[in-house]
């Protein structure tokens, strides 16, 4: 049975071991020394007795001088294992003979007096014995023995084996007949000992200890077993409190932490580990190396007030990761006090702050800044010109406000990406910042379009100054693309004249900026109310194409085309008409160019293709009967490079069962150019639908050849302005006979446009040109009065 060093058993055992063996060795100590002296006297009482012996045997052989009997009696000492060496001298104290029981012989030192040698005495290892050899009272010699201790020590020994095996023996008596009495008073502690070191092992274990008796021990185990099965229950609710609390701490969002007094980290859950990226065990002096030097110091200032104010505190600073990321953490503390105000350490929450910090900063940031070119933004420039206007008026000053548009942003975007885009934005924000005073106030509105606010402009002169040098310096050259030369239109609004509040300047220079483009972009237009008046119009007449499209009541004529080859009609080109119950007959110049800013034109397009489709089917034999063959339909860009487009097509020729030759999609040079690679797609798809296309008014856009000849088209059509004049003016007689030869090199027909006069159409004939389109022979009509024309 193993024992505890510290049971109480153990400690009687060893307590009555402790005395017995002290008593032994006492008792032992005595009985050795009382035993040696014993064995002493008697090894003296032996040597004693054989000198005496010796002696007389060797007393002969000193009066005869023989010294050979005197060794030969001396040897006799042989018998008795003590004695080493005998020395015999004579009367003279000199040598006379020797026994040694040594492999070699003793050398006896020779006595130059022979003085009485009687007696004994010990040595460390030897006992010397001295006889005198007396015959008659005359003494002839002396007798020397020496003796060693063997005998002594072996006896000695002996005793204390003795004495070791009778300790033994008692101390193993005395341990079972302890051992026995003890387990028969202990039995019942010991019970105890076991039930509550089960209970140590596993808290909630059922195990009680067995009430022997009803005496004192047995009131102990009911006291104990009472006591075992309130700490049982209290174990099982701190368990479940224990498990819901790091439940709840390690899924939490946020982190969770509790220091001692000592500033040493008890807990932290999950969350704060990976927010922190530090692990236990943990002190704060380490955790707060971690902090911004700049916040430490007010960290731990707000730790010692939350300590002695005994209430929470809430802190936010800022963190370096071991990574080097700096985080903000907002950190909740609070202080733990026990019964007597005893402080017992810190609770607290640990939240990471840093997207919500970074997010509000990038909120305010675009609350007020655009986040592309750094100006301000729509919303700060409309506050800050209230507070302008308000200033004005207190001190009756005037300013103006600009409102700056780019001309054909779009085409840098389609063409050289929206990054260049950007890039373009950036440089002219970047300009107009350099080129206004910083009294001046420049924002981006949004997409290219850009604010100004100058706050003195009493002097038009110098405003328009202002307005000329923003004009001039803003012309931005896209590298790698010679023709996106970027240059901008303004509209002017000066306060009081032109507007008494903020939205009144801003609408009133969104008026001038738009005549500005109508006026043909890159340039400046003051606003007045003469452009207010056109600009209401404009605004009344989109509602009416709205309407007029919602009623049908846009008309598609046709005009004719004749060819001079076969004289007959061939073709024939869709144009739409529109006649106002009010305004009356408006021009298409009008209200297409009106459809095109307002987004109309694509439904526009859509009602002269069906319109047109609906032609080719209702009135086929009409149409054939004049020899058309089928009717050309002008497209926009936007109706062009719409997505939409060719499933429209598709849908429309597919819902009146319209062949796609009969169809003819004509497009300016201008549209083209806008992106070639894009319009160079769309027209291979319009080509392999098996519709025809041709360019239309060429020789007023910007194309070149290189571009020309990748174009899948059928014919070109000459632009009214070059036929004109013929035959009276040469330069339009040369350009018009080079578009045809061109296009006869090039293999694509050619329609003249605009032909009035019979000078006009023998020219083109003599010149090749057989498509002609004009007044002279065609006037634009409806569809029923084609009846009147003559083949």
């Amino acid at each position: 049975m193993a024992f505890n060093k510290h049971s109480l058993k153990l400690s009687i055992i060893k307590r009555l071991a402790i005395v017995i063996l002290s008593c032994f060795i006492v008792l032992g100590t005595v009985l050795s020394f009382v035993e040696r002296e014993l064995v002493k006297e008697k090894l003296v009482t032996d040597l004693n007795v054989i000198a005496n012996i010796l002696a007389n045997r060797t007393s002969a052989a000193l009066i005869f001088n023989d010294k050979t009997a005197a060794t030969t009696n001396l040897e006799a000492a042989q018998y008795h294992p003590s004695i080493e060496k005998i020395c015999l001298y004579d009367q003279a104290g000199q040598f006379f003979a020797s026994y040694s029981n040594q492999d070699n012989a003793y050398q006896c030192k020779p006595s130059n007096a022979l003085i009485d040698l009687s007696g004994h005495q010990f040595t460390d290892d030897q006992l010397i014995v001295n006889m005198p050899v007396i015959e008659q009272g005359d003494m002839l010699g002396i007798l020397n023995i020496h003796s060693n201790l063997g005998y002594l020590q072996t006896t000695q020994a002996n005793i204390l084996s003795i004495l070791f095996v009778v300790l033994m023996v008692s101390l193993l008596t005395i341990y079972l007949l302890v051992n026995h009495l003890l387990k028969r008073i202990l039995s019942p502690l010991q019970q105890l000992h076991g039930t509550a070191l089960s209970i140590t092992q596993n808290v909630f274990s059922q195990t009680r200890a067995t009430k022997v008796k009803d005496d004192e021990v047995g009131e102990l185990v009911d006291v104990f077993n009472n006591m075992l099965d309130s700490l049982s229950n209290e174990h099982e609710q701190l368990q479940f409190s224990e498990q819901r609390f790091r439940t709840l701490t390690e899924n939490a969002p946020i982190g969770i932490f509790l220091r001692d007094q000592n500033d040493t980290y008890l807990f932290v859950n999950q969350r704060w580990q990976q927010m922190t990226e530090c692990r236990l065990p943990l002190n704060y002096q380490d955790y707060c190396q971690q902090i911004d030097a700049n916040d430490l110091s007010r960290v731990v200032s707000t730790v010692d007030a939350a300590k002695k104010s005994k209430q929470p505190l809430v802190i936010e600073y800022q963190y370096c990761s071991f990574d080097g990321e700096v985080k903000t953490f907002l950190e909740q503390l609070a202080p733990i006090h026990l019964q007597e105000n005893q402080f017992a350490g810190y609770i607290g929450t640990l939240l990471d702050i840093t997207e919500l910090k970074q997010a509000r900063a990038d909120l305010e940031k675009l609350a007020f800044k655009d986040p592309l070119t750094g100006l301000a933004n729509r919303r700060f420039f409309n506050d800050h010109l209230q507070l302008e206007i308000a200033n004005a008026a207190r001190l009756k000053q005037s300013m103006a406000v600009l409102m700056l548009d780019l001309d054909h942003f779009k085409r840098v975007n389609d063409s050289l990406g929206h990054e260049s885009g950007d890039e373009l934005l950036q440089t002219v924000a970047s300009k107009l910042s350099q080129l206004l005073s910083a009294e001046d106030l420049v924002s981006r509105m949004g997409g290219d379009e850009f604010m100004i606010l100058i706050r003195d402009a009493h002097a038009l002169s110098q405003l328009d100054k202002i307005v000329n040098e923003i004009l001039s310096h803003v012309i931005t050259p896209m590298e790698h693309h010679s023709l996106l030369d970027v240059t901008a239109s303004i509209g002017v609004a000066v306060y009081p004249k032109d507007g008494l509040t903020g939205a009144e300047l801003i609408r009133n220079a969104d008026i001038a900026l738009y005549k500005a483009k109508d006026f043909g972009r890159n340039q400046a237009v003051y606003f007045s109310y003469t452009l207010d008046a056109e600009i209401k119009n404009k605004i009344r007449l989109e509602q009416k194409l709205r309407q007029a499209l919602a009623d049908d009541k846009l008309m598609v004529y046709l005009q004719p085309q004749f060819n001079l080859q076969h004289n007959r009609f061939y073709w024939a080109e869709a144009l739409v008409r529109w006649v106002d119950d009010e305004d009356g007959f408006i021009p298409p110049d009008i209200f297409i160019a009106l459809a095109e800013e307002s987004g109309l034109i694509h439904e526009l397009g859509l009602v002269v293709l069906r319109q047109v489709c609906h032609y080719l089917v209702e009135h086929e034999l009409l149409l054939k009967s004049l020899g058309i063959e089928g009717i050309s339909v002008n497209l926009s860009g936007n109706q062009f490079f719409a997505k939409s487009f060719m499933p429209q097509v598709k849908a429309v020729l597919n819902e009146y069962k319209v062949k796609p030759e009969q169809l003819e999609f004509e497009l300016t040079e201008s549209v083209l150019m806008e992106n070639t690679q894009q319009a160079i797609d769309v027209m291979q798809q319009l080509r392999e639908l098996g519709c025809r296309l041709s360019v239309d008014d060429f020789g007023t856009g910007y194309s070149s050849l290189a571009y020309l000849k990748q174009f899948p088209i059928h014919c070109i059509k000459i632009d009214r302005t070059f036929i004109r004049d013929i035959p009276n003016d040469q330069q339009d007689i040369e350009i018009a006979s080079a578009i045809i030869a061109m296009a006869q090199k090039l293999g694509l027909e050619t329609i003249a446009e605009g032909v009035e006069t019979q000078e006009q159409s023998d020219f083109l004939l003599a010149q090749g040109c057989y498509c002609i389109q004009g007044y002279f022979y065609a006037k634009p009509m409806p569809v029923s009065q084609l009846k009147s024309l003559k083949r």
